[in-house]
């Protein structure tokens, strides 16, 4: 059984329930071009997501939903900050992913890339606490959009 199974049990064996892998991390130059090119977006206050299935889903290989995290140079020059946003961003994720696990209970026949971008001010930075309510808000409505009901993690929290 796959790794990411467990994770709508909160059953991680082997590894911490609110990890980050590697292989959850989005790769691929022509994937993530169709990604920004066609992906469903989906706006928040400081942050947009955008969310594309890219590949069918091979059994036991990968995970079903690969994350980008990204801070564009022009918005914020300084790559001090623009690492610390990321920081944060994959933090909020990493907190929040259990969001997820209704969508992940249902079997998911294809990967899913997600990007988060950072849309907001340089000089207005989020905290870790509204990047959390952002990033858990934007993946509610990522799999309320997918069309799982009995979200269980609303209830929960």
């Amino acid at each position: 059984m796959p790794l990411w199974r467990h994770l709508h049990d909160g059953m991680l064996t082997g590894q911490r329930i609110n990890a980050l892998p590697r292989k959850e991390i989005a790769r691929g130059k022509a994937a993530l071009s169709r990604l920004f090119a066609a992906g469903a977006r989906r706006k928040g206050g400081a942050l947009m997501m955008i969310s594309l299935p890219v590949a069918p889903l091979d059994a036991g290989k990968g995970a079903p939903v690969r994350i980008l995290f990204t801070v564009g140079k022009k918005q914020v020059p300084a790559a001090v900050d623009r690492n610390r946003i990321k920081r944060l961003m994959r933090e909020a994720y990493r907190l929040e992913k259990s969001a997820l696990s209704a969508w992940l209970a249902g079997e998911p026949q294809q990967v899913e890339f997600i990007a988060f971008m950072y849309r907001g001010r340089r000089d207005m930075v989020p905290s870790l606490l509204e990047f959390r309510g952002e990033v858990g808000r934007l993946l509610k409505a990522f799999v309320k959009e997918k069309g799982v009901a009995g979200d269980e993690h609303e209830q929960g929290g």
